[in-house]
Order: C-alpha cells, then sequence, then structure tokens
C-alpha cells in the first residue's frame, strides 16, 4: 500500500490486530525482508512496515536527508495512522540506528526495544571506506554466485534482499545520505533508551561487529544481548527459529 507523509510518499503494510509492532529494515533492504518473523507475529500483534524512503518502492528523498529525518518520517507515519500507543520497535541495523535516534529525540515511544545487529556505533575511517567497498561490490558478488541463474526465482529473490543487492543499495543515488548517516554516533545517545531492550546479534556479524553490541549494552539502562553463534548480520534470517523464540519470549 502506499501513502503520503509530509510529501514524502512510503510503501507500508498494516497486517493483524492487537498490540502494535513497527518493525525498521536494514540499509538496503525493504519491509519484505521481514516477511517470515512478521507472518510468525501477526497472529497475536499488528505489524506494521514500511520502505524507508530511498528503499524498496519508497522514492529517495533529498540528499539533506540524515538520521533525524528518517526518525521523523516514521514518527509522522505513525501519527498518520493514529497510532499513539506502540507496543515494540523490532528494528535491524540501520533501522535501529533510526529507533535509538528516534527515542532520543522523543519522538518515538515504544514499550520494548528489539535492535538486531543495530547500527548507530561511528566506525573508523578504514572501515568507512570497507563499507563503501561493500556497497559498490556486494550486488556483483550476488550476480557471480554460481548456479544463482538456476535457483527458483522466489528463492533468488530473497537471496537479493538478504545480501543486498545493488537494486536495493542504490549506492550511486543514496551515497551522500549514506555519509550523512555513518558519519553520525549515537552512542551517548543509547543512554537515553530506558524501555526494556533486547540485542539479538550474530557472532560473526562483520558489519556491526559484537563489540558494537558490548558497548551499547553497557550504555543501556534496562539491556540484555543474545548472541547467536555461526551467524553474520542477517541473524533474523540466518537463525530464524531461534531469534524468533528470543522475540517471542521477550513480547510475551
Amino acid at each position: 500500500m502506499n501513502i503520503i507523509v509530509n510529501d514524502q510518499l512510503l510503501e507500508y503494510t498494516d497486517q493483524g490486530s492487537g498490540k502494535v509492532i513497527l518493525m525498521l529494515h536494514g540499509w538496503g533492504s525493504n519491509l519484505n525482508t521481514f516477511d517470515q518473523l512478521a507472518n510468525c507475529l501477526l497472529s497475536n500483534f499488528r505489524v506494521i512496515r514500511f520502505d524507508f524512503p530511498g528503499f524498496g518502492k519508497s522514492p529517495k528523498p533529498d540528499d539533506k536527508w540524515a538520521v533525524a529525518n528518517y526518525a521523523q518520517i516514521t514518527s509522522q507515519l505513525l501519527q498518520k495512522l493514529k497510532i499513539s500507543d506502540l507496543y515494540a520497535v523490532i528494528a535491524h541495523s540501520f533501522g535501529g540506528r533510526i529507533t535509538i535516534k528516534g527515542i532520543s529525540m522523543g519522538i518515538l515511544q515504544p514499550q520494548k526495544v528489539i535492535l538486531i545487529g543495530a547500527a548507530g556505533i561511528k566506525p573508523s575511517k578504514s572501515v568507512k571506506k570497507s563499507l563503501f567497498r561493500l556497497i559498490a561490490k556486494v550486488g556483483r558478488f550476488v550476480t557471480s554466485l554460481p548456479g544463482l541463474k538456476n535457483i527458483q526465482p522466489k528463492l533468488r529473490k530473497n537471496l537479493y534482499v538478504m545480501v543486498g543487492s545493488s537494486d536495493y543499495i542504490q549506492a550511486d543515488k543514496m551515497k551522500k545520505i549514506f555519509v550523512n548517516i555513518i558519519s553520525e554516533d549515537l552512542l551517548s545517545e543509547i543512554k537515553n533508551i530506558s524501555q526494556p531492550t533486547l540485542l539479538i546479534w550474530g557472532e560473526n556479524d562483520k558489519e556491526t561487529p559484537i563489540k558494537d553490541a558490548n558497548l551499547m549494552l553497557s550504555n543501556l539502562k534496562n539491556g540484555r544481548l543474545i548472541k547467536v553463534e555461526g551467524a553474520g548480520h542477517f541473524v533474523y534470517i540466518e537463525a530464524f527459529d531461534r531469534v524468533r523464540k528470543e522475540i517471542e519470549g521477550f513480547l510475551a
């Protein structure tokens, strides 16, 4: 579905009934990355997802956009949907960055917070360069995987979503915004999160390493960290059953 929020066209889904859960996707992905997890939550919750501007089916915003703009559009979407009581936010990577910023600004006020491989810790200059190289190369990597053309179209689409193909990342169009985003360190703002917070991290996460999770945990007032062995940045896909059980228990 489409909705216009503050002159920005957004693609979103609003499914189920009950307490409201907002799911925020990572950089280079879209709302569909949470399909499997969302389907498990729909029997007990109302689940809202949307494509951040510049991703999926939501048009790119102005190049001046930074973390605060994404937090504001998230809050404005909830207002437009007349949601005043947000039960929980489930956020991955970039979505975690938006969650931290939104809560710190006082414009997102969920009762519970789930951060999965969340971004927000400013990387070193060498890491920044690696991220730019990753964005440039990841699309070519996906298309070069042996046998990729022979797997079923649906499975291939899921793989593209999981690793972030060039179609999702849109590096050329989003490069300036990307610089704005990763230039901001949100570590000090994590202290403003007083809600019960569950951190879920793959121990092999290379994009947001486990040391980031430990830093966040040490700055949270009411946090708990789940480390998933053998999983990477997309832990909610790679170790779905484990992550689902942890989330359902936390939300109960």
